[in-house]
């Protein structure tokens, strides 16, 4: 609970410098200005992100997938594989 708050703080801090190098820079004639206004919309994202409650995990739905389609599959892959390097191999003349 508490690492998310300085987390969501280091995130907002970053954003605070970023946002002040944009405000800093406006003036100027510089292209740079658009980086750091990237820059500071992302880390006050991430802040924002950080700082939300976790949303509790909904239990995982189990699905029964049969072990012979499993098997039947890596069956059908290998005799592929096997059918493609025999033709490379014994393909040429």
């Amino acid at each position: 609970m508490k690492s998310r708050w300085i987390l969501a703080g280091i995130f907002g801090l970053a954003g605070l410098s970023a946002a002040g190098m944009t405000f800093l820079t406006w003036s100027v004639p510089d292209t740079g200005r658009w980086m750091f206004a990237a820059f500071a919309a992302l880390f006050v994202v991430l802040a924002w992100t950080a700082a939300r409650p976790p949303k509790p995990a909904e239990p995982p739905t189990t699905r029964f997938v049969p072990a012979w389609f499993f098997d039947g599959a890596i069956l059908v892959t290998a005799i592929l594989i096997l059918v493609v390097i025999a033709s490379c191999i014994f393909g040429r003349k």
